[in-house]
């Protein structure tokens, strides 16, 4: 992976209670000297990637979210083949997997995609090539568990390197203002994921290209990342229509190649300087899906999943919304002993301080509050929480 940059803006969006898990994968190597720092920042806003896209299809709590998450020396082979030969998929199940750090390919791989290094076993100074694995590997995987919809991302180079083995192929026909998402993008994330049944697979290169990012700056992150999120935050402020994923995924890559083409990007080769630019990759295999099946709503099991339980007006009643903040309230906090600080867009500027029952009043009886994600808590000694911090996605208000 080379070195170079990202600015990446997320989407948010509301929700609605339907049937599957969404399966969020995540494996990224934070450890490697040179592309750890942007591999750690590409990680926190692929994370927020992932959060928009829960938010959007509305499963953002009841136990219907698995998720993995593996950096350092745990991205490794063994977790991520752990990871994926145990998913409990379910028929009607989301999975989004991505894979941030090194790649590469043999001189004579089968498939257009890369595989991915993976981190430096701990305490070794180098990675062995035998514990590289396809990412092509990871959709078939994945898809042999007939989920409804999977996406994988593999944000890596994808360039020849001669001591890179071919490995075996799986055959996958085995089994500071808050956040607003306009309706409109709101339809489209549902088109997007819930329409079809099949995989998408993106990488960030092709075949014999590198794929780039920017260690240093204000802006940090990989190339891929950066042109993803820039597409889905016009989706999300509603400049822009894809309804499917060809036409999606070719704006991405027209970006990421006008992004890479504008920087001059070169490296020393055999003593000659070569210039290059970064053309993402990808595999499109969908057909139509039958529509979703309802569920009714879980009991939440923690903090986060009972806070979103009191802001669901599609579910509940404001009458129920109100009860259910009673019982959150008398669960998790010594009375009105807390503080909430409600951040904005950045996750930093803070917009309104509150104490916890004026705050869960408020969110008991708003109507466009789509989604909240708790960034930092402190307890007292009884284990009684004392402090909130909290992100509010909402959605954009019916006219």
């Amino acid at each position: 992976m080379k070195k170079l940059s990202l600015f990446i803006v997320l989407l948010l969006s509301s929700f609605i209670t339907i049937s599957q898990t969404l399966h969020t994968i995540i494996f990224t190597d934070t450890q490697d000297e040179s592309i750890g720092i942007a591999a750690r920042a590409s990680h926190d806003n692929y994370s927020d990637f992932l959060l928009t896209i829960e938010t959007a299809l509305g499963i953002p709590y009841s136990n219907t979210i698995n998720q993995i998450d593996k950096k350092g020396y745990e991205c490794n082979n063994k977790n991520l083949l752990h990871a994926l030969e145990n998913l409990p998929i379910k028929e009607d199940d989301i999975v989004v997997f991505i894979y941030i750090g090194h790649g590469a390919r043999g001189i004579n791989d089968w498939s257009n995609f890369p595989q991915m290094c993976l981190a430096i076993p701990q305490g070794s100074i180098y990675r062995d090539e035998k514990d590289f694995y396809p990412l092509e590997n990871v959709r078939d995987m994945i898809m042999q568990k007939n989920p409804r919809f999977c996406l994988v991302i593999g944000d890596c180079c994808n360039s020849y390197s001669p001591s890179v083995s071919t490995k075996p192929h799986i055959d996958p026909t085995f089994a500071a203002a808050p956040d607003i998402i306009r309706r409109q993008g709101e339809n489209i994330i549902k088109q997007l994921f819930l329409s079809k049944h099949g995989s998408v697979v993106l990488t960030a290169s092709v075949k014999g290209q590198y794929g780039w990012c920017i260690t240093k700056g204000p802006t940090i992150g990989m190339f891929l990342e950066k042109n993803i999120n820039d597409v889905f935050q016009d989706i999300k402020d509603g400049k822009a229509t894809f309804f499917d994923w060809e036409t999606l995924l070719s704006k991405i890559r027209e970006k990421t190649y006008n992004f890479s083409n504008t920087l001059n990007l070169t490296t020393i080769e055999n003593g000659q300087t070569v210039r290059w630019t970064q053309t993402p990759y990808y595999e499109i295999n969908l057909t139509d899906a039958p529509k979703i099946k309802p569920y009714p709503p879980k009991e939440p099991t923690d903090l986060q999943q009972a806070i979103i339980q009191v802001a669901d007006s599609r579910t509940y009643s404001d009458t129920e919304r109100i009860a259910n903040s009673i019982k959150l309230q008398a669960k998790y906090f010594d009375g009105n002993n807390a503080l909430i600080d409600v951040v904005g867009k950045d996750k930093k500027t803070i917009i309104q301080s509150t104490s916890i029952d004026i705050y869960l009043r408020r969110i008991a009886t708003e109507s466009d509050l789509a989604n909240i994600t708790i960034l930092e808590q402190r307890k007292d000694d009884q284990n009684k929480v004392i402090y909130l911090k909290v992100h509010e996605i909402y959605v954009e208000p019916l006219q």
